[in-house]
């Protein structure tokens, strides 16, 4: 297996040109050794096989020595710290650029995602911490969509909110030109992040609870302390007010009938796991269910367990439990999707009892679930698969498998730091 290498996503609110120069003056001033070809200058080398056409977002490998959370591009905001492949979930769910034809089919009249889409998205992530994917879902939907995020855990909730707050709301570090005084102007050109701390597997089925964060308030209250860095008692006070409100809004709009399923309509707080349970919130346009998983392909998972001698979290004697979570989260996540909609499940594990088997089980008990097979070699002009790249045992399906051997070349360098599955599931009007 080649060196190991980390990733960045370019903060797309930064200018391309100063964003790279910086992080190539600081890989070399960091570099006291020359890489394996000789040539320390090559980083940050672009991630090709990963490429959009409309060129709105850039991964870039850099070494996986290099001390990310030191430099000044990321402490700037500049780069995000981003696996590709949880890039490839992202893209694979937003754009249609990666969808292909194969012998598998939707059924006639059924489309995917179209790349010229401007129109507002209604966006979410629902096991979202530590929020990248959920940084990057909202730089990428269409202007004033709506990305909401879930997670269980209190802990990982408030890394995200950490996160966002850097990127999405501080204008120091997100590149933001918006007045956070213009409340217009901020909630018309940017997509509103929702932090909801929470059960996935039956959010939005029940009395609707949990809302923790959104962004458009928190610039609200940014402007209104001014320069203070901790909230006083009134400002919290005024935040959980505001969020109160913002959820109760939530719920009004679904309970007028938009975005309900209408042949779907029970009482809401029906048992999550019936297919006829109701939503209590507006459906949404896409879902990204990366699950909770054994972790089996992550690299650097792999090597800290080894190095302490700590027995995986997951394992043989209680894989049944894991399985069955991530069976409800995948219906949970189909459950909230729109018809037309399209959803995409991904794990970073290997294991098919995991990946295949749990979208096979999804597609068996909803007729209205089908496969939309996607590749990431179409449109970059690549003769073959990169070596890294299979295709699962469901057809339509693919794989990230950097324990390979690589092939020589771009598709080398930039080999996945993360074992990693992917699925992208359509949801028939």
């Amino acid at each position: 297996m080649t060196e190991p290498k980390r990733y960045v996503r370019l903060n797309p609110r930064f200018e391309r040109g100063e964003t790279l120069s910086l992080l190539k003056t600081e890989i070399a001033q960091q570099q006291s050794t020359t890489d394996g070809n000789g040539d320390q200058n090559k980083y940050p080398l672009p991630v090709k096989w990963l490429r959009p056409t409309n060129g709105q977002f850039e991964f870039y490998a850099i070494p996986g020595d290099f001390s990310l959370n030191r430099s000044t591009s990321f402490q700037s905001g500049r780069v995000y710290g981003m696996d590709v492949t949880s890039g490839a979930a992202v893209l694979a769910l937003l754009f249609d650029t990666y969808d292909c034809n194969t012998s598998v089919k939707p059924a006639d009249g059924d489309e995917s995602t179209r790349d010229d889409e401007v129109h507002q998205l209604r966006v979410l992530d629902l096991c979202c911490a530590p929020g990248l994917k959920l940084c990057m879902l909202a730089d990428l939907a269409p202007p004033s969509s709506s990305a909401v995020g879930v997670d269980i855990s209190q802990n990982r909730i408030q890394l995200c909110k950490n996160i966002i707050k850097k990127y999405h709301v501080n204008q120091m570090t997100s590149g933001s030109k918006v007045d956070v005084s213009n409340d217009n102007q901020a909630s018309s050109s940017h997509s509103t992040i929702r932090l909801y701390c929470t059960d996935g597997t039956n959010f939005g089925t029940k009395q609707l609870s949990g809302l923790v964060f959104d962004s458009n308030a928190e610039k609200q209250e940014l402007q209104t302390q001014g320069k203070r860095k901790r909230q006083n008692k009134s400002a919290r006070a005024r935040e959980k007010r505001r969020l109160l409100e913002l959820q109760r809004q939530e719920v009004t709009v679904a309970a007028d009938g938009v975005n309900v399923e209408p042949e779907n309509e029970t009482s809401c707080g029906t048992e999550p796991n019936q297919s006829n349970t109701t939503c209590c919130i507006p459906l949404f346009d896409r879902v990204l269910v990366d699950a909770e998983c054994s972790t089996d392909g992550a690299i650097k998972h792999i090597q800290k367990r080894e190095a302490s001698s700590k027995a995986p979290l997951w394992n043989d004697s209680n894989m049944s439990e894991l399985v069955d979570l991530q069976k409800r989260l995948i219906e949970s996540g189909f459950r909230l999707l729109k018809s037309g909609g399209s959803l995409v499940y991904s794990t970073c594990s290997l294991n098919e009892k995991q990946n295949e088997n749990v979208v096979r089980w999804l597609l068996d008990k909803y007729d209205d679930a089908f496969i939309i097979p996607v590749s990431f070699n179409k449109q970059n002009n690549v003769e073959k698969s990169p070596s890294f790249v299979e295709e699962g045992s469901l057809a339509g399906t693919i794989r990230f498998n950097p324990f390979t051997n690589a092939n020589d070349g771009i598709e080398e360098e930039c080999l996945p730091g993360t074992g990693f599955f992917l699925s992208k599931i359509g949801k028939r009007l």
